[in-house]
């Protein structure tokens, strides 16, 4: 935690956001299954009790109802679109050309819609930075709950509920 601390700090101090530092200190890790096991261990509790209930309260500090007015609602529509498209199709064309059958791949899509939490990082780093306003940040964490809460649906339509219809294990790694 030292370390991570220190490494962002660091990148503040340089005049980078804080989480590149300690990004750089999880990636420059060695890695060795004893000493992951140990830190999640550790740390996982601390991060998931205390940490990112915080970091959720702060990045909702930063949104602004006024996203919402007047050309607000189809700015929203058009992020919403964009987004589901963009990682259903896109993900689903990564898993076509890997030669997955189309349930599997359109299944692999709607699992991406499942990345949009982590995209908060991103997009409160962008805030701070000034390159997104809190309009656009409020439009685009509303989209990310809204593709994070639609993947279970969607992953039931393409793979099925688990009544013996859902996709095979074999289908999963078939190359057609």
């Amino acid at each position: 935690m030292i370390g991570t601390f220190a490494c962002a700090y660091a990148t503040k101090w340089l005049g980078v956001h804080p989480v590149f530092g300690a990004f750089l200190f999880g990636a420059a890790l060695p890695r060795d299954d004893r000493l992951l096991e140990s830190l999640i261990e550790r740390v996982e509790y601390i991060a998931i009790i205390v940490l990112m209930p915080v970091f959720f309260a702060l990045a909702g500090l930063n949104t602004t109802s006024t996203a919402f007015v007047g050309a607000g609602l189809s700015a929203l529509l058009i992020v919403m679109v964009a987004a589901v498209a963009g990682k259903v199709l896109g993900g689903a064309a990564g898993a076509r050309i890997a030669g997955h059958p189309w349930r599997t791949a359109f299944a692999i899509g709607s699992l991406m819609n499942a990345r949009a939490l982590m995209e908060l990082i991103v997009m409160k780093v962008g805030l701070d930075a000034g390159v997104i306003g809190r309009d656009l940040f409020t439009m685009l964490m509303v989209m990310a709950i809204f593709t994070t809460f639609m993947t279970g649906p969607l992953l039931t339509l393409f793979v099925g509920k688990g009544d013996g219809q859902g996709l095979d294990a074999r289908e999963t790694i078939a190359r057609p």
